[in-house]
């Protein structure tokens, strides 16, 4: 179920202050049931980028602590199902949009809970088709439908929900909201990218990139941690093993023996010293083991030895390592979404080839991920707009590796005018010992919707963001997150566990991040 939750998306966030408003609070609606059932009547066949339509509108009341809104439910063309909801007697003059994860298929309302308490507008949508999030993309026979998945169905939501906000309060909203976390990451960047007139605010999560990771990563990991039989390689044994030689060797290294590693980078852990032989007997793994360990942390790569990936995965990420929804979501990839061409019925994980597939990845990447095989992320117009940009990652994501977007900050710092100046509009906040999107043994509650806005509404940019731990409700810890290249680091007084009692240095050099793999930038 936390996996599940995870790659719904939903954005944790608890302790938070109420919202300023952007400007005086909206005028009440005169009649708010009327204004409601009136969008059902609402022309918007005619729009020729989001031909849309209202299926219902009606006044859902006040109960259990929301407030009244008014849930208006459609389909924009062809198959774009959306969800939104108007407060009826509490906007704040604010439009925000969620984003899905997996494959989606369905209208993940439900992760707009907190922005919808504080008092915005708030609309989901199911990236254009029905099916299982996690497996089995069938609708992937449809290019449309494909493309829609891409990036279509956020873009024309956005359209299609803001004429609605238009239309029953009878204004435009002030400013406009984006966050999604994996696939909702990736929507995220991909607005900011493609359409960056549609949100003032962005905020991109773990974002999974469709064809490196469903396809690439996927593949990649499911291969080392499975058989051909469908074994297990790594059972929860050796993966227990495994975390408690990495932490015991590479946890201190920040100063702090507390479970978490602050950078997974700076471990210089060797799997070969578990070899049975070289470890004491039933305390070891076998050299196949050890064989799968060293390549997950490595990446993919293919047999010329080119980096498939810009990362394998991160050293402290074990304890999430798992191989069935992984597999669900690779094979459902290479079977329904990858190529021009679906494969035949019977094609499988193993049928793919990493020395001749990779390039016929490529067609479909550059319509589903936000960065095009041999390009580099291009948010200059983005930032022309006065557009502002989180993108927050887990650095013990085992699924999305958070080098992805260590890498994407580094072209777009290298493209955009450096560190000084890209920070002003962006911020990348690396998560330590998160896995992905939430869960790991670490602080991971937080907030990121509060900052964003303060920074679009008052120009106060984000430079410490305090994430919680909580066990049965109660915080046990607490840990600032500061934006990259800076590190939390501890002051060497008081309580471990309190954030006040941390901060964030930057690095004496700045270190150039991009990586040289096989979709890296060719200029």
């Amino acid at each position: 179920m936390g996996r599940l939750i995870a790659l719904l998306g939903v954005a944790a966030s608890i302790f938070v202050p109420a919202l300023a408003q952007a400007q005086p609070a909206p005028s009440p609606l005169a009649d708010p049931v009327a204004a409601c059932t009136a969008l059902v009547q609402l022309d918007l066949t005619r729009d020729p980028e989001a031909p849309a339509t209202v299926t219902s509108a009606s006044v859902v009341e006040a109960a259990s602590g929301q407030e009244a809104y008014c849930r208006v439910i459609g389909v924009i063309l062809p198959q774009i199902q959306f969800e939104v909801r108007l407060p009826t007697t509490t906007w704040n003059g604010r439009y925000f949009q969620t984003g899905c994860g997996g494959f989606c298929g369905m209208t993940p309302i439900d992760s707009c809970a907190d922005a919808q308490a504080k008092g915005f507008a708030v609309a989901a949508q199911n990236m254009g088709h029905v099916g299982s999030m996690l497996k089995d993309p069938l609708w992937g026979a449809s290019p449309e439908m494909r493309r829609d998945y891409g990036r279509r169905s956020t873009h024309v939501t956005a359209v299609t929900a803001k004429r609605l906000v238009r239309a029953f309060y009878g204004r435009e909203a002030d400013r406009s909201y984006f966050r999604g976390c994996s696939t909702g990451g990736r929507e995220a960047l991909g607005v900011a990218q493609f359409y960056p007139e549609d949100f003032d605010g962005v905020i991109a999560g773990d974002p999974a990139f469709p064809s490196r990771q469903g396809a690439i990563a996927n593949l990649w990991d499911t291969r080392q941690l499975l058989r051909r039989d469908g074994t297990e390689v790594l059972p929860h044994a050796a993966v227990s093993l495994l975390h408690q030689a990495v932490m015991a060797e590479c946890d201190g290294l920040d100063g702090v023996v507390d479970g978490i590693l602050m950078d997974p980078r700076r471990c210089a852990f060797d799997v070969g010293a578990l070899a049975c032989g070289a470890a004491p007997a039933g305390d070891c793994l076998t050299d196949e083991q050890v064989g799968a360990v060293r390549r997950l942390y490595d990446g993919p790569r293919n047999s010329r030895g080119e980096r498939l990936a810009p990362s394998g995965r991160m050293l402290g990420s074990e304890l999430s390592w798992e191989a069935g929804t992984r597999a669900g979501l690779a094979e459902g990839f290479v079977r329904f979404l990858a190529f021009e061409e679906n494969p035949q019925p019977d094609y499988t994980i193993w049928d793919f080839d990493f020395d001749r597939d990779v390039e016929r990845l490529e067609a479909w990447a550059a319509v589903y991920d936000p960065v095009a095989p041999h390009a580099a992320p291009d948010l200059r117009a983005f930032e022309a707009r006065g557009g502002k940009l989180i993108i927050y990652h887990g650095f013990a994501d085992a699924t999305v590796s958070p080098v992805n977007m260590i890498d994407f900050h580094a072209q777009v710092l290298h493209r955009q005018g450096g560190l000084d100046k890209v920070s002003t509009w962006a911020r990348l906040f690396l998560v330590p010992g998160m896995f992905h999107c939430r869960g790991g043994d670490a602080p991971n509650q937080f907030d990121m919707l509060e900052p964003m806005v303060a920074w679009v509404e008052t120009g106060v940019a984000p430079d410490r963001i305090i994430a919680r731990q909580s066990v049965d409700g109660a915080v046990t810890r607490t840990r600032p997150l500061v934006p990259y290249p800076m590190i939390a680091t501890y002051s060497g007084e008081g309580d471990v566990n309190a954030a006040e009692n941390w901060n964030g240095v930057r690095p004496d050099a700045l270190a150039d991040d991009r990586v040289d793999w096989i979709w890296a930038p060719l200029n």
